[in-house]
């Protein structure tokens, strides 16, 4: 018995879902992994560096990369919808489908109904889940650099910390034993520098303390205006102070958004209208997506990419602009950004605007 013209309905909405769902998927996958390798990379060079340790780098890459997400579904759903549609075109199987009787509108229902749900899936993204995951990367580096003082130290580097307050060096390093230390400190324009052949270093001897065992020891100590101190030993022992992880200071990315809604500082304004024009974006990016999937026959599916790649450009390079320019107090919304492509939008969707532009 032929199928009535519901259940066709249903079959074709099914098909064209799962071929742009599936396209969007691997778009996407391919997008992440590209991202996480190049974050994972920045990450690497500090980890060789012994400020960072393998799992924090791991839990670092995740972080940026579920940070990203809000802008990488949108772009993949967005050359999913090129890449599929344009298939279609190009092998005339929307074509076929308009001589039966089923208009363009039709089949790009399913489209924009996958549109939707990745708008709201964006939304929460960047509402709930980006606020914590800044907050979570911020202190994951301050709690490195905290700790990366005496139990990440490689041999041969050198090391700053305390705003360059303290330099140390460390020329060989096997398990808890040191070989050439130096370490110098300056307190105002006081100066201290230990240096010493050989020595041993307890982690965490009490909760609060490493002990550092330093043998054939130098101290050379300069204080401004009074007398120097030299002093050399067979054995000396040093309490270390634990680093604690310093409060990463106010980052409008880490706030929540409805802290920014109550906001007058400009970062949070600009931070906040972000987040509520990434759905919004996802939307405008796939309907204008459908506009540019219509190829020749024959044509091929990646036609319309390097259009399709030039006008995302511009158009996310704009709404970083106007970010930073609410940063800045030149202008107070971005939404001139959104609103420019759906002005766009509506101009391809009506061609008769364009008749009578073009004879006005």
């Amino acid at each position: 018995m032929p199928a009535g013209p519901g259940r066709r309905g249903m079959i074709i909405d099914r098909y064209l879902t799962r071929e742009v769902a599936s396209t969007f998927i691997a778009v996407s996958a391919v997008l992440v992994i590209i991202f996480a390798t190049f974050s994972m990379g920045r990450f690497l060079t500090d980890a060789a560096s012994g400020l960072l340790r393998p799992i924090e780098v791991a839990e670092l890459t995740a972080l940026k990369a579920l940070i990203a997400l809000e802008v990488l579904l949108p772009i993949g759903l967005y050359f999913g919808l090129i890449i599929t549609l344009g298939a279609l075109h190009g092998h005339s199987e929307l074509i076929a489908l308009q001589a039966c009787g089923i208009g363009e509108r039709r089949f790009h229902r399913p489209a924009l109904r996958v549109a939707m749900l990745l708008a709201a899936l964006v939304a929460l993204l960047s509402t709930q889940v980006r606020p914590w995951a800044y907050a979570r990367t911020y202190g994951v580096i301050a709690a490195a650099e905290a700790s990366s003082e005496i139990n990440r130290i490689k041999a041969g580097e050198f090391y700053l910390y305390e705003g360059e307050n303290r330099v140390v060096f460390v020329n060989e390093v096997d398990g808890d034993q040191l070989r050439g230390v130096f370490i110098r400190t300056r307190t105002g324009t006081d100066i201290q520098v230990v240096s010493a052949a050989n020595g041993r270093i307890e982690l965490y001897h009490t909760p609060e303390t490493h002990r550092l065992t330093l043998s054939d020891a130098h101290i050379l100590k300069q204080i401004d205006g009074g007398p120097d101190f030299t002093g050399m030993f067979n054995t000396l022992t040093l309490a270390l102070g634990v680093g604690k992880p310093e409060d990463s200071g106010y980052h409008s990315k880490a706030r929540s958004t409805l802290d920014l809604a109550h906001s007058n500082l400009a970062a949070d304004r600009a931070e906040f209208q972000w987040r509520l024009s990434t759905p919004v974006s996802t939307l405008l990016l796939a309907m204008l997506a459908l506009q540019l999937s219509r190829n020749q026959p024959r044509a091929g599916r990646f036609a319309r990419l390097p259009q399709a790649l030039a006008v995302y450009a511009v158009y996310y390079n704009l709404l970083g602009i106007a970010r930073n320019w609410i940063e800045q107090q030149t202008v107070a919304y971005l939404w001139w950004v959104p609103a420019l492509l759906a002005v766009i939008l509506l101009y391809r969707a009506v061609p008769e605007w364009r008749v009578a532009r073009r004879w006005a």
